[in-house]
């Protein structure tokens, strides 16, 4: 027997009673045999087809073995690392608890005990947040750290303790309702007092706690409505109902129509249109407070033509931001009513709604706008001049190759250039 096969006997030692000659008949049988023997008379392993079979076995079985090995040793050495996280809950407790410690040091380490499994770990931090000496806001922000806890059964109940506590702080039993909202906490206790909650006298609390039913989600919750009474409820700031209109837009829910309307209306904090760089980003923080804005571009997501009028009024009413949504979402119904409006505002002193006007008269392919067209080829914004271009091709009016020409003639702008020539060659007779 050649060293090879002895070595290969060793790995695959023959079954008990069974001869070297019996194991060859059973090599001889298996399925895979002919294509082996076939590979090994191509190849250069020698003529010993039962080698060449070993040979093979022993290379794929060393392959097995490495990958393991390699298992083992990436497992023992994730386990070496867990070991070396392992904190001293002892040496950590008073840390925390230390009022003399900067909040700083105190969150540090009040994260590596929240993010513990040992149930000691969460005494220090639970024993912080009771304490009404302490700070409201420091109180706040460790329950904040609790909603990332693997301990999630402990961390509930004391997050429903904080919540049902109506002497506690509003900044607690905010952070409270929306921890449970991070832990998607569905048992029917913890349902039941965010539903309570979402009545509650506080503003703050309301909102946290219907945000958290909205996270949460699943059966027996209804995200819409929970959304539209917080476009409705008049204490609370705008920044919360703007994220409740983007958020109940896409929902695309019949149900969130009148809410979003009544929305249009509110006071918009627009300013002039942005013209340097400077002006622009403050006109983007902006939109996260503009309600009139949210509520536009949520009614154009909903795709429901009984919103239309109501944009046209807010389209001569707003300003800004506000305008340029509400032309958006007329846009993204194809309000044929609103093309009297558009070409209107293919003179308003923002460039940004004097674009999404002419997007409108593309959409609905509004032909008796061509004059103002035409003259939105010499627009001072390129943004317009290419916007123009792009809506007299898909009208195919041919008699506006001439005054596309013109315009190219004094464009600078590559872009619009491409734009403007494409037209042209687009309408111009073959």
């Amino acid at each position: 027997m050649t060293g090879r096969r002895v070595w290969a006997s060793k790995l695959f030692p023959l079954p008990l009673g069974e001869s070297s000659g019996e194991g060859a008949r059973r090599a001889d049988k298996h399925p895979l045999t002919p294509t082996l023997s076939r590979l090994g008379e191509r190849g250069s392993y020698g003529a010993n087809f039962r080698d060449r079979t070993l040979a093979v076995c022993t290379v794929v079985c060393l392959i097995l073995a490495g990958w393991g090995c390699t298992a083992a040793g990436l497992s023992g050495q994730a386990k070496e690392r867990s070991a070396s996280k392992a904190i001293n809950v002892e040496a950590l407790d008073p840390v925390v608890r230390d009022p003399a410690r900067s909040d700083r040091v105190r969150m540090k380490i009040a994260k590596e005990l929240a993010a513990s499994t040992d149930p000691k770990a969460l005494d220090p931090i639970f024993s912080v947040i009771r304490d009404r000496q302490t700070r409201p806001l420091l109180r706040a922000t460790l329950i904040r750290l609790l909603g990332r806890s693997p301990q999630r059964e402990a961390v509930a109940a004391f997050l429903l303790e904080r919540l049902a506590d109506e002497q506690e702080a509003t900044e607690v039993r905010s952070a409270a309702a929306t921890s449970l909202g991070v832990l998607k906490d569905t048992s029917n206790e913890s349902l039941a007092q965010l539903r309570r909650a979402g009545d509650d006298a506080d503003p703050a609390v309301r909102l946290a706690a219907r945000s958290a039913l909205v996270r949460i989600g699943g059966e027996g919750i209804d995200p819409v409505s929970l959304l539209i009474a917080i476009l409705q409820d008049p204490a609370q700031p705008d920044a919360a109902k703007v994220s409740a209109a983007e958020r109940v837009g896409a929902f695309k829910d019949g149900r969130a129509r009148q809410a979003l309307i009544q929305a249009l209306g509110a006071k918009s904090p627009d300013g002039p249109p942005p013209h340097t760089l400077q002006e622009f980003f403050a006109a983007r923080a902006a939109v996260k407070r503009n309600l009139p804005a949210a509520a536009a571009r949520a009614l154009g997501r909903l795709g429901d033509p009984i919103a239309i009028p109501s944009l046209i009024d807010a389209a001569e009413q707003t300003q800004g931001e506000a305008k340029v949504a509400v032309f958006e979402a007329l846009a993204a119904l194809r309000a044929s009513q609103a093309v009297p409006t558009a070409r209107k505002a293919l003179w308003d002193p923002d460039q940004r709604v004097r674009r999404w006007a002419a997007v409108l008269l593309q959409e609905v392919g509004a032909r008796e706008a061509l004059p103002e067209l035409h003259r939105a080829l010499a627009d001072t914004d390129p943004g317009v001049r290419l916007q123009a271009a792009l809506t007299l091709e898909k009208f195919n009016d041919r008699e506006s190759v001439q005054q596309i020409k013109d315009a190219l003639s004094k464009e600078t702008i590559p872009e619009v250039r491409q734009a403007m020539e494409q037209a042209v060659r687009t309408l111009s007779p073959q």
